[in-house]
């Protein structure tokens, strides 16, 4: 069988790289992006320059601050950012039809079936590589590897804006000395039990037998097993279906009163079931999850008897949720969020809920004013109570969390 050739391809530094693009004034500086030093969100990105300083993604901001007060802080435009990875999976789509999505930033491609288009696998990588840069202004980092776990490792290496091939015979020689957390599916705890044996490196796991990691990390550990030499037989994921679909807010402030809370759950509805109508989901499942000023997080979730896209059934949903954990609590909330999962694409044929054309019509007609005019250009009759949000966000102002699309 012929060497597969997978491309595992990552916008370097994502959201900061768009904000230094669009204000070039930014370049060279820390910059990091996620919201205001002063607020309580979570850095979503932070550039190579503010890596330098410990700053990474998840960081609280006050503590990136304290590293780094003299940093450039940016909550930064979702919207943007998808634009801009929209136009990122347009060209890679221009060379093969075999792409997975990974997130809005990485992506994979397998040029294997093109073989009789292209030459040169290596010279077509290098290609892309340009390509992507000189028509978005932004870096990149690319691996190469007879599969997606080798090409994503090869890219781990060509950061920033390298590119690295795996080239065959050499895997062996390529995983010995690579730290073992760089392997997929090896988290924090899986990092001390290896610790604690003195294995620091792909190569030393090449000593524990099969059985010993299936019967300390159960079916993760076979994974292992295959991934630590290089063995990775998964297909690329082209039209995957998300398992869940999420939305929520961190307040700047704590909030008690319940009609502002609401106002903003139904902020959070309507975000939510845009991403749902964009590309014709459905839930079986509507959550919400609250966070309260202890910092103690609790959540409702409620499973549907016909699969949900509309905003009001789904805010109705939620409304009743959200009652439920918030009308016995003494405590105000510093976090509010709502999710769709159990996701199925296309509308489902149901015996109990008749198919509504009118309503599909109206969300569509909604979504195409909202596109053109911005998103609060246009507010429904049971939105009305979203008023509240936006004057809030005027005069004290919130913090969005970036949209969240769990596969």
């Amino acid at each position: 069988m012929s060497r597969r050739c997978i491309v595992h391809i990552d916008i370097d530094a994502f959201f900061a790289a768009v904000e230094e693009l669009l204000d070039p004034s930014l370049k060279g500086k820390p910059v990091i992006v996620g919201g205001l030093p002063h607020e309580r969100g979570v850095a979503s990105t932070a550039s190579y320059e503010a890596r330098k300083y410990g700053i990474h993604s998840g960081m609280p901001l006050r503590k990136a601050y304290q590293l780094c007060p003299h940093g450039r802080f940016i909550r930064g435009n979702y919207q943007v950012y998808q634009a801009f990875s929209r136009s990122f999976s347009e060209i890679l789509s221009r060379y093969t039809p075999d792409m997975e999505v990974a997130s809005l930033d990485e992506a994979y491609l397998d040029l294997t079936r093109c073989r009789p288009l292209y030459a040169s696998f290596s010279r077509t990588v290098r290609e892309i590589k340009q390509v992507v840069e000189r028509e978005l202004g932004l870096a990149v980092s690319v691996g190469v590897g007879p599969n997606k776990t080798l090409a994503k490792l090869a890219t781990n290496l060509a950061k920033p804006g390298g590119l690295f091939e795996v080239q065959p015979g050499e895997e062996e020689a390529f995983l010995k000395d690579l730290r073992i957390e760089l392997l997929p599916g090896i988290g924090p705890k899986a990092q001390v039990i290896f610790r604690m044996l003195n294995i620091h490196k792909i190569g030393d796991l090449w000593g524990l037998p099969r059985a010993t990691l299936r019967s300390l990390f159960g079916l993760n550990g076979e994974a292992i097993y295959l991934q630590a030499r290089g063995i990775d037989s998964r297909p690329l994921v082209t039209a995957a279906v998300p398992k869940s679909v999420s939305r929520e807010t961190t307040f700047l402030e704590d909030l008690w009163e319940q009609r502002l809370l609401l106002a903003h759950l139904a902020y959070l509805c309507d975000r939510l079931t845009l991403a749902l109508r964009k590309d014709r989901l459905f839930a079986h499942i509507v959550e919400v999850k609250v966070r309260y000023s202890d910092f103690k997080t609790e959540g409702r979730r409620r499973l549907l008897i016909s699969p949900l896209q509309e905003m009001g059934e789904i805010f109705r949903i939620s409304r009743e949720l959200f009652i439920e954990l918030f009308s016995g609590s003494r405590l105000s909330l510093r976090l509010v969020g709502v999710k769709a999962s159990d996701l199925v694409r296309g509308r489902p044929l149901s015996l109990f809920e008749p198919y509504s054309e009118r309503q599909e019509r109206l969300g569509s007609a909604v979504d195409h004013v909202r596109g053109k005019y911005g998103f609060g250009s246009l507010l429904t009759v049971r939105e009305r109570m979203l008023d509240e949000v936006y004057s809030f966000e005027r005069n004290r102002g919130f913090v969005l969390k970036t949209a969240s699309l769990t596969k």
